[in-house]
């Protein structure tokens, strides 16, 4: 009987920090197959961190290409398990051309373009974060 009220009592406390975020599962996040005005994704593959990531804790990363009406698009969502791990590699990576970095909640997204229009980019960016926030 102790046993059972011992195990009780030790899953209720794991549930707990898991549901408050101190322990935390990543998971392939659910980024768009298309995104207004001309994006599709042609490919949506976990791998390794992108190049430029600063040494640290070791994300899951996956990475997405996108086609667009005027160029291609790089995107990397690298999922971080401890809190704060996200945010910490976005003030320490390598500002790049044609690359845009931002953090929401655990992910750090990395999207780097080529011969696309500001717009369109814009647009992607802004498809991505709304993805990102709503895992």
């Amino acid at each position: 009987m102790r046993r059972t009220a011992e195990f009780v009592l030790l899953s209720a406390a794991f549930f707990a920090l898991y549901a408050c975020g101190s322990i935390t599962s990543s998971g392939k996040p659910d980024l768009p197959i298309s995104v207004s005005p001309g994006w599709s994704r042609v490919s949506y593959d976990q791998g390794p961190p992108p190049p430029g990531l600063p040494d640290g804790p070791a994300p899951e990363c996956w990475k997405a290409s996108y086609r667009g009406s005027e160029g291609t698009a790089e995107v990397w969502a690298c999922g971080f398990r401890a809190e704060g791990s996200a945010f910490d590699a976005l003030q320490r990576a390598r500002a790049e051309a044609n690359t845009v970095k931002f953090q929401k909640d655990r992910y750090l997204a990395i999207v780097r373009w080529n011969g696309s229009s500001r717009t369109d980019v814009t647009a992607l960016v802004r498809a991505i974060q709304k993805a990102l926030q709503m895992r």
